[in-house]
This record gives structure tokens, C-alpha cells and sequence, in this order.
């Protein structure tokens, strides 16, 4: 009788899909680890800490509305400017922070991976966590602001967990595009920035949507965050929303980018580990 202990080969397959959600759910554990360690490893050498959360976003909240509503007088439809930009703040940087954390998440990891499977697909999933865990803290700072200004917390809080998931999930396909070729081409990092800097400023945020054309208001409706940004306002502000067919466009293409994205990451991430 041999007493030679059984091998397990783990093999990347000749298959070009191949993402197992049976065995992504049996590593649960490992998720909730990896969110736990992205968390308190973001704020652990700060001497703020996790004050961060909060200090960043209102900091850029002061700067636009000394910008841009007080200097620029930027319309926002007669809402008091710092929580008329502030509710659309939120998702925005729930969403640009999530899709490069995302983007970077195997390339953050290529000593780990290199060493032990997993199904990869866990890194994109808790960086993003990390920044919704951001974005709840955040949004407590928004309902506080607006009952400052007068607009009092409604039921319509119960939809903002909707924008949360919502924003997380157009990150995360914007993500899983381009984590395993970031590993290939590292200066698609630097270019998403200043892809999401212009985002910034082509969705409204520092102004209202009534700004825009009507010829082109279609097209600019397309954008996912677009709908988000203008929920998180109905959300807080009470600011109708005038749903159009570019709502469902919208939201078949980001089901869309966000399926392919899988597609693309499940197909790229096997050659990871021989990227050097």
C-alpha cells in the first residue's frame, strides 16, 4: 500500500468561460477576510483613521461650493448648492473610487496570487466593498447636512442602499474590464483617472441637468450615473425625476459592461500569475 498522499492539479482549463459561483460561494470566508483586511489596512498607518471617510469628500464639498456655487453661481435649480452637490458627490465617489479599486485589484495582489489559488474574482469584489463601507459613512454625513438645510430624512431613505448597490455594480464591470489587462498594461491606470476626471465633469454634479441641450439631452442620459446622481437628489432633496427610455437603455448597458466584464476578467485572469 503507497503511502503517498493524493495530489490535487489546479488547472486553468482549455475553457474560455469558466467563472464557478458554486466555488466562489464556498470561499465565502476568504471574501469576508479580504474586506476585513482592505478596511482596516486603508486607515491603519493614518493618524486620522478612518476620519478620512469623511474629511475627503467634505473637503471637496467646501472647495466646489466656494467655486462653484458661490462663485460661479453654477445652477441648482433653487436647492441650497452644498446639498444639491453633495447628493450627487456621494455616488460619484462611490462609483470612481470602486472602479479603480477594482481596475488595480490583481495588480495590488500579484504576490498573493502567485503564490495560492482562489477564484480571483474576489479581489474586485471586496476592493469594492471597502468603498461602499466608505460610502455609508458618507452618506450618514449627507442626511445630516440636508436636515441642516431643512429637508428632513423621508422614507425615500430606504432607496439609498438602491443607489449604493447600484453605483457599486457599474464600478465593478468598469473593474473587471480592465483588472487583468492592467496587470499587461500598466499605464491603463493613470488613463482611468483621467477617464473618471472627465466624468466628473460631464455628469452633473457641480450643476443641474437643465443646463444641458435638449438635442443632445438623450444621449447624455445615458450615462448610467447620470440616474443615479438625479435619485440620490429625488432621495434627499425631493428633485422630480423625468424617466425617459434612456433610464432603460442605461441600465441594459450597464447589465451589459457588467456581464462582459466578467467575460473579460474570467477569460484574462488565468495568464495573470505569468505577468511579470
Amino acid at each position: 500500500m503507497s503511502d503517498q498522499l493524493p495530489e490535487r492539479i489546479i488547472d486553468a482549463g482549455v475553457s474560455w468561460w469558466r467563472l464557478d459561483l458554486r466555488e466562489f460561494w464556498q470561499h465565502r470566508e476568504l471574501l469576508m477576510v479580504f474586506i476585513r483586511r482592505n478596511i482596516s489596512t486603508r486607515y491603519r498607518q493614518m493618524l486620522l483613521g478612518v476620519l478620512w471617510s469623511v474629511l475627503e469628500p467634505l473637503a471637496l464639498l467646501l472647495m466646489m461650493t466656494a467655486v462653484f456655487g458661490f462663485f460661479l453661481r453654477a445652477p441648482s435649480d433653487g436647492y441650497p448648492y452644498p446639498v444639491f452637490a453633495f447628493a450627487a458627490l456621494i455616488p460619484w465617489l462611490l462609483f470612481s473610487k470602486a472602479a479603480m479599486s477594482a481596475a488595480g485589484s490583481l495588480l495590488d495582489n500579484m504576490g498573493l496570487i502567485s503564490k495560492i489559488y482562489f477564484p480571483r474574482l474576489i479581489l474586485p469584489v471586496s476592493a469594492v466593498a471597502r468603498d461602499m463601507y466608505d460610502a455609508i459613512i458618507t452618506l450618514l454625513i449627507l442626511v445630516v447636512l440636508a436636515a441642516a438645510f431643512g429637508f428632513w430624512p423621508t422614507w425615500k431613505l430606504l432607496l439609498l442602499p438602491v443607489v449604493v448597490v447600484a453605483a457599486t455594480i457599474v464600478a465593478l464591470g468598469i473593474g473587471l474590464w480592465l483588472a487583468a489587462v492592467m496587470v499587461r498594461f500598466r499605464d491603463l491606470r493613470p488613463l482611468l483617472t483621467i477617464v473618471l476626471q472627465l466624468g466628473f465633469y460631464a455628469s452633473p454634479i457641480l450643476y443641474s441637468p437643465t443646463v444641458v441641450p435638449e438635442r443632445i439631452l438623450p444621449f447624455y442620459q445615458l450615462n448610467p450615473m447620470y440616474w443615479l446622481i438625479e435619485l440620490s437628489r429625488w432621495i434627499m432633496l425631493g428633485r422630480s425625476i423625468a424617466i425617459t427610455d434612456s433610464l432603460y437603455i442605461s441600465a441594459a448597458l450597464t447589465l451589459l459592461l457588467l456581464l462582459s466584464g466578467i467575460f473579460v476578467f474570467t477569460f484574462n485572469e488565468r495568464a495573470t500569475v505569468d505577468v511579470q
